[in-house]
């Protein structure tokens, strides 16, 4: 064999192993990311499931067609499936079980919560988040999951894998948790006409006594 072919049969296997390398090295790196993400989520509901009652400052901000309003209000929550958000507009969003009460964005009216309807993934966007439940939102509702880390949050990034003939609900949910605490602290919908809204929870109150008629309706 002259030196010329064994050149060429060295660069072609060098060429391979270089291109198995590097599959090797993304399957590991992608790998070590999963592991990463799902050991966040579990630290994440760890923390969620501690969480009985709470009560905290909610404020609310839109982004709709080049504007933006805001507005602030109170938030009590008991779980699993138990909570209100009310604001100084009137503004309200208040779940007792299995009925919701809801006049923000979309939605202006009272519903029953019924498996697969879009009220009641809308109340499990909230309920979930505060208990740390992404997995469960995101095999509920076909979304896919990614899972970002850096200082001072946790962000979970879901997007929905349907297309929404009517362009009802919400094609994006981001859930942004303290990095310490583990706690929500952020909830963002992105709808399919690209409107915004975003609720910020502050002041946070864990596990007091919660007056069960905030949820009355």
């Amino acid at each position: 064999m002259t030196s010329f072919f064994r050149g060429v049969i060295f660069l072609f296997i060098f060429v391979r192993m270089k291109k198995l390398l590097i599959t090797l090295t993304f399957i590991l790196f992608t790998t070590q990311i999963h592991a990463q993400g799902n050991d966040v989520l579990s630290r994440i509901k760890a923390a969620g499931n501690s969480v009985k009652t709470f009560e905290a400052d909610v404020s609310n901000v839109k982004q709709k067609a080049g504007k933006t309003y805001s507005q602030d209000g109170t938030l009590h929550f008991v779980a699993p499936n138990e909570m209100a958000a009310v604001f100084s507009t009137g503004k309200h969003f208040i779940v007792n079980e299995k009925k919701m009460k809801v006049d923000i964005g979309q939605f202006h009216g009272t519903y029953r919560l019924r498996e697969g309807g879009i009220p009641k993934s809308l109340s499990n966007i909230f309920l979930y988040a505060f208990q740390g439940r992404c997995q469960d939102l995101a095999d509920e509702n076909d979304y896919t999951l990614k899972v970002k880390s850096s200082e001072p949050y946790h962000v979970i990034t879901f997007i929905s894998k349907k297309k929404r003939i009517l362009g009802i609900g919400y094609n994006k949910v981001v859930f942004k948790f303290n990095n310490k605490d583990l706690r929500i602290k952020e909830i963002s919908l992105t709808d399919y006409k690209d409107t915004v809204d975003t609720y910020s929870i502050t002041n946070i109150n864990y596990n007091v006594q919660v007056d069960k008629s905030h949820f009355q309706f």
